[in-house]
């Protein structure tokens, strides 16, 4: 690992741990909040804490795993991509499905907390169709590998 690699990850193992304070403190305030609306807000900035603790460990993770069984490596690589495609097709259905009773139930809610929070709602599954499609074509054109061989298909695995 080189030592840009072991900063990166270094700065994400901080972040974590900044991330999992907030998250603790969340938790404490979800739980002591009395107005249903408090609580949902308090939930959805623990569940975007929570989401993103467990990004930084899957980078970590990508970041610092080399996979050393080329052929294995190869076919788990191709069919994890391929279903990841074909479940996202599935996922960006529902999301418009979604946004769809979303706008529904705009229509008919008179409440001014209500609505901005099911307005909130509504903005968050729009840029999930935003994105979905964006990362299928960004993991399908990543290396199996961050470490550079020959070939943009080779595993380059370290030896001790």
């Amino acid at each position: 690992m080189s030592s840009s690699e072991a900063e990166i990850i270094a700065v994400m193992k901080d972040q974590i741990q900044v991330e999992q304070d907030t998250l603790n403190r969340l938790v404490r305030l979800e739980e002591d909040a009395k107005e249903t609306a408090v609580r949902l807000a308090f939930m959805e900035l623990r569940l975007d804490t929570w989401k993103h603790i467990k990004f930084l460990e899957g980078m970590i993770e990508h970041l610092t795993t080399t996979p050393c069984d080329e052929w294995s490596a190869k076919v788990s690589r191709y069919a994890g991509r391929v279903k990841l495609e074909r479940e996202i097709d599935a996922l960006i259905a529902d999301e418009r499905e979604m946004v769809s009773l979303i706008d529904k139930a705009l229509d008919k809610i008179d409440d001014p907390v209500a609505q901005i929070l099911i307005e909130h709602l509504r903005e968050e599954e729009g840029s999930h169709l935003d994105y979905l499609a964006k990362w299928v074509r960004i993991i399908q054109q990543t290396p199996l590998q961050a470490k550079k061989g020959a070939k943009g298909t080779d595993i380059v695995c370290e030896t001790d």
